[in-house]
């Protein structure tokens, strides 16, 4: 256990020993008169983006007015997609360590206001981090918060690109998987790609935790993680999901619980565009704790549906074990949806919005007895020993958003020892001897404190004892092993994790195979045009795509076979190292085939690897799929086949590897003729596709020597049944079992190879 800093790098030389990076993305407080650091080349701004998306929020005036719940099935999540360690979501009023804002907006007053109010004194021990553009806006942020009181040690500002204020909508969603903290990245609105894409820059520069890449498109305030493996949203996750995509609402269940372990999702009815711009839960219901519940209450003559909505919510909250508590909603006459559903729990801390004059310095005394209400029924949801911190947010809830949809929680990870899991070897792998793997890893502290240090092992007898991969070495999250040259058919990675008091827990990986062998790698250095073909680059949509083996046709030229070639693009989307897909048109989506022809017959391909890297514009998602003969169609590795059921997928402004490995039923993948078909599908009109480089790679395990060679006919013993398989096989005879001393040819040394050994097999 160790109580001292949470795994927030707080000094460059920290940083960078961790991560490996020459520069960090974000800037501690304490250091704000050091050089400039983090990412300098975005300008400061003031964002006047609303919390309503552009183009407005679907509706559905047909939806069920009462909510109900969809359960896990017996699938049990996307098998193989984010690993096998258990993933859990943590509820909101669960242990935090400290709360995400973004500074830079419109409402910086109400950011201040929050940050101060969270870091003041020495009571609280939360830390407080703040997205900011650049340097200037952090020294801006500086000065404000410090007039308002905030204690600036436990301020972290992150410094990366931005759209807007709504954090909770684009942030990341934390998860726990294997007991270590981990991130979720979910898609959030198109025109706001340097939001959308925040979340992986969090979780990979600055927390340092992995990332996984969500397909699914919802915002943070219309879910909201409660007991018992359950979830909560509106029925607005249908709309922007739709059937139209690939979606039902039996693949959104899975999704949520293969990436964020929710065993039942409960789904209540959306509010109605003309009440709530949002369409969000969190306008109208919050989780105090796990079995209390702030539902709204809109006043007599509001809206119909939201008052039915709302009204019905609440018995069935109650039938959960729910007490329901309901402070007062409302539509002003400009349209504003009032709530003080809002609101944000950290511990023993709850800051609720208020927009009256008694509570709060501004807002509007016509709203006092409002504040009351809501304070007190507040104050009878906590119950003893929490407090209710009332925030001023008269200016920003006209932008359809209080104090929760601008803020995220970063759970706390609270057991006395820390946490370890091994990412990969995922398990089933196959791995060469002599070959560079790298071995992944996420590991978690007290406080999230950062770890003193990691050391790996690996097994080849089911743990009974351990070979040192290395010692002592930081807690990077990856390592790249060269496999030493050993046999084992269930190999074992370990890893120890070690907090700074000499605290230790341990990780191992599921079993994987080391053996030799050969990797072939096919890619666009050679044979481009002949054995290795790229087409593109649009359809109008999947149904195009849907079934087709070649649902694009024109071939790609000569030069964008030489950018496919090599992994060397290091700038954005011009750079010239790149194939880019050509302009697209509104209503086309980018749309690309791989063709390998491979040489290695399919009985003898222990598992196929395959690369894509690359990125496609506006953090549109790019999935990566794999051609099943036997279906007929694009699909995964598991043998699922439609849109979604894709290898690999990422949404992002950078390149990144889409990765995957087959392992079984390789005959569906490889045609008669050694095709390996696999498309690169960019799901959103418009919007081109960036591609770096292109492989497949082709594994081949050695059989492992015989215990006992002269065993011919496998009895246990080297007897006369043996010595007819022998003469049986006397003569030329290159590689087979029977030429023991590998001359070429069964012959009399073979023979007296067998009789030296007659009797029993050691």
């Amino acid at each position: 256990m160790t109580t001292t800093e949470p795994k927030i790098m707080t000094t460059t030389t920290t940083f960078m020993s961790i991560l490996g990076l020459t520069a960090p993305s974000f800037l501690a407080c304490a250091a704000l008169a050091a050089p400039p650091t983090g990412r300098q080349d975005e300008p400061e701004f003031t964002s006047t983006l609303t919390r309503v998306r552009e183009g407005g929020t679907p509706f559905d005036p047909s939806q069920k007015l009462e909510p109900y719940a969809i359960r896990r099935a017996i699938d049990g999540g996307l098998a193989g997609e984010v690993g096998s360690a258990l993933i859990s979501s943590v509820p909101e009023y669960g242990p935090t360590r400290g709360v995400l804002y973004q500074y830079g907006n419109s409402w910086n007053s109400v950011v201040t206001a929050l940050v101060s109010s969270l870091t003041a004194g020495t009571v609280n021990d939360e830390i407080a981090y703040v997205v900011v553009a650049n340097q200037t806006t952090a020294n801006s942020a500086t000065t404000a918060f410090t007039a308002a009181g905030a204690n600036m040690s436990k301020v972290v500002f992150i410094i990366q690109p931005s759209n807007s204020i709504w954090m909770r909508d684009y942030g990341p969603h934390f998860i726990f998987q294997g007991g270590a903290l981990a991130v979720v990245d979910s898609h959030y609105y198109p025109n706001r790609p340097s939001d959308n894409f925040l979340p992986t820059l969090i979780g990979d520069l600055t927390l340092g935790v992995p990332t996984l890449d969500m397909g699914l498109y919802y915002s943070g305030g219309n879910f909201q993680p409660g007991p018992n493996r359950s979830g909560f949203c509106t029925a607005l996750i249908n709309l922007d999901n739709p059937a139209a995509g690939g979606h039902s609402e039996a693949l959104i269940r899975e999704l949520y619980d293969t990436y964020q372990g929710i065993d039942t999702l409960h789904i209540l009815p959306q509010l109605p565009f003309t009440v709530d711009g949002t369409g969000h839960i969190d306008m109208w219901m919050y989780m105090v704790d796990q079995d209390t519940a702030i539902i709204s209450e809109f006043i007599p003559g509001s809206n119909a549906t939201a008052i039915s909505v709302t009204d019905n919510a609440v018995p069935y909250m109650q039938g959960l074990g729910f007490q329901v508590f309901r402070p007062k909603a409302w539509n002003d006459g400009a349209g504003t949806h009032f709530t003080y559903a809002n609101a944000f729990r950290v511990n023993n801390r709850i800051f609720i919005p208020c927009y009256g004059t008694q509570l709060a310095a501004g807002g509007n005394s016509a709203y006092n007895d409002e504040d009351a209400d809501a304070l007190a029924k507040w104050q009878q949801a906590a119950g003893p020993g929490v407090q209710i911190v009332p925030i001023q947010c008269s200016s920003i809830i006209t932008a359809s958003g209080a104090i929760h949809c601008i803020v995220k929680q970063v759970p706390r990870y609270t057991d006395l020892l820390p946490a370890a899991h091994v990412v990969e070897p995922i398990g089933n792998e196959v791995w060469l001897q002599g070959a560079t793997q790298q071995i992944r890893w996420n590991a978690s502290d007290t406080n999230n404190a950062v770890l003193a240090n990691v050391d790996l092992a690996y097994s080849v007898n089911g743990g009974t004892s351990w070979t040192p991969i290395a010692n002592a070495i930081p807690d990077s999250g990856n390592y790249a092993w060269t496999v030493p040259a050993v046999e084992a058919s269930s190999a074992l990675v370990r890893i120890v994790a070690r907090s700074t008091d000499g605290d230790t827990t341990i990780g191992v990986s599921n079993p994987f195979r080391i053996a030799t062998g050969t990797a072939a790698t096919y890619d666009f250095a050679s044979g481009a045009g002949v054995t290795r073909f790229g087409a593109g680059s649009a359809t109008a949509s999947w149904t195009n795509v849907n079934a087709k083996a070649n649902p694009v046709t024109t071939a790609l030229t000569a030069a964008n076979y030489t950018a496919l070639s090599t992994s060397n693009a290091t700038g954005g989307s011009t750079d010239a190292n790149r194939y880019i897909t050509p302009t697209l048109a509104s209503t086309s989506e980018a749309t690309h085939v791989y063709r390998f022809v491979i040489n290695e017959p399919v009985a003898d391909i222990d598992e196929l690897r395959v690369r894509w890297e690359g990125y496609a514009a506006n953090c549109t998602q790019t999935e990566l799929y794999v051609w099943n003969n036997a279906l007929g169609n694009w699909g995964d590795a598991n043998g699922l086949v439609g849109q979604n059921r894709y290898l690999d997928g990422f949404a992002g402004n950078r390149d990144e590897n889409l990765t995957a490995s087959l392992r079984a039923n390789l005959q569906n993948v490889v045609a008669a003729d050694g095709t390996v078909r696999f498309l690169v599908y960019g799901e959103r009109p418009a919007d081109e596709t960036y591609h770096d480089y292109m492989s497949l790679t082709v594994i081949r395990a050695n059989d492992p020597a015989p215990a006992c060679p002269t065993d011919l006919d496998g009895n246990g013993l080297t007897d006369g049944g043996d010595l007819a398989v022998l003469l049986g096989s006397w003569g030329a005879c290159s590689g087979c079992a029977a030429d023991l001393d590998a001359s070429g040819a069964v012959d009399g040394g073979d023979l007296a190879v067998l009789l030296g050994l007659w009797g029993a097999c050691p």
